[in-house]
C-alpha cells in the first residue's frame, strides 16, 4: 500500500524533522502543525521523493521554505495569533527528580530567557542558530538547506549569534515588562 511505503520512506527522518520544526518554532504544538504539513507536501510528491539520495535534507529544505512561507503569511495577516506563553518541553522524569528544586526554577528561567532572545530574532535567524547550535548542521548542509553561498550562511551565523548575545546580555530580557496606564 502507498501510504506503508511512505511511512517506511519518511520514519527514520521523523525525529529530526520534529527536532528542526520544535527549533523553528519554539512550541510543541506549531512544530507538529509545521511537520504534519511537510508530510503532506512530501506525499504529494511522493515519486520524486523516493529517487531523492539524500531525503532528510529535501525534507528539511521542505520544512524550512514551509515555516519561512507560514511565517511570513502570519506577518501579512490582518489578524494576530494571540500568545499562549512558553511551550517548553515535558521535562525529563529521570532528571527532574534527582534536582533540587531551585536548579529546576533556575533552569526554566534560564529556558525562558533564551526563548524570549529567541523570539527577538528573525525567522531565518532563529532557523540558522537552532540548525547549526542545536542540531548540529555543518555550514556546507545549512548552505545547501538555504540555497546561500557557504561565506554568507558563515557571516549570517556570526551575526545572529552576535546578536543573541546583546539580546541574552540586556537586562530588560530578564525583568518582566510592565505598561504604564495612562500618560
Amino acid at each position: 500500500m502507498e501510504s506503508d511505503r511512505f511511512e517506511a520512506l519518511l520514519r527514520p527522518h521523523f525525529e529530526a524533522l520534529y527536532s528542526a520544526a520544535r527549533r523553528l518554532t519554539l512550541g510543541t504544538t506549531p512544530a507538529e502543525d509545521l511537520v504534519q504539513e511537510v508530510c503532506i507536501k512530501a506525499f504529494a510528491r511522493l515519486e520524486e521523493f523516493k529517487k531523492i539520495e539524500y531525503q532528510r535534507a529535501w525534507l528539511l529544505k521542505v520544512l524550512y521554505h514551509t515555516f519561512i512561507d507560514d511565517q511570513r503569511a502570519n506577518q501579512r495577516s490582518p489578524i494576530g495569533l494571540a500568545e499562549t506563553g512558553l511551550d517548553s518541553a515535558e521535562p525529563d522524569e529521570m532528571t527532574a527528580s534527582s534536582r533540587l528544586p531551585e536548579d529546576l526554577a533556575e533552569n526554566e528561567l534560564r529556558l525562558a530567557r533564551v526563548l524570549r532572545a529567541m523570539r527577538c530574532l528573525s525567522g531565518d535567524q532563529c532557523m540558522l542558530v537552532a540548525l547549526h547550535d542545536i542540531e548540529g548542521f555543518s555550514i556546507e548542509e545549512l548552505s545547501r538547506l538555504t540555497g546561500q553561498p557557504a561565506g554568507t550562511v558563515k557571516s549570517q551565523l556570526h551575526r545572529t549569534r552576535a546578536k543573541l548575545g546583546r539580546l541574552l546580555t540586556n537586562k530588560a530580557l530578564s525583568k518582566p515588562t510592565l505598561k504604564a496606564i495612562g500618560n
